[in-house]
């Protein structure tokens, strides 16, 4: 797993496995929501835009969810400090 912040957009990038295949491009859930699918057309990472007024994780898998929880764990803790 992998997260990527980008201060300057207010972009976290979830990169929750490797894409099988190869990158298909990306589905937009909502607004400030990207779900990122390989050729095979599952989930392999999430894109939240905005990020500073918060994160929705409404209708996101709960395969996904339990690993994006993991991987966002050490953010959770700067974000408090």
């Amino acid at each position: 797993m992998q997260v990527r912040y980008d201060s300057d957009a207010d972009v976290i990038f979830v990169v929750l496995r490797p894409p099988s295949g190869g990158e298909a491009g990306g589905k937009r859930l909502d607004d400030t929501r990207i779900a990122h699918l390989d050729t095979s057309g599952r989930v392999f990472a999430y894109e939240f835009l905005a990020v500073s007024s918060g994160i929705s994780f409404d209708g996101i898998a709960t395969d996904d969810l339990a690993l994006m929880t993991e991987a966002l764990q050490p953010v959770k803790r700067l974000a408090v400090a």
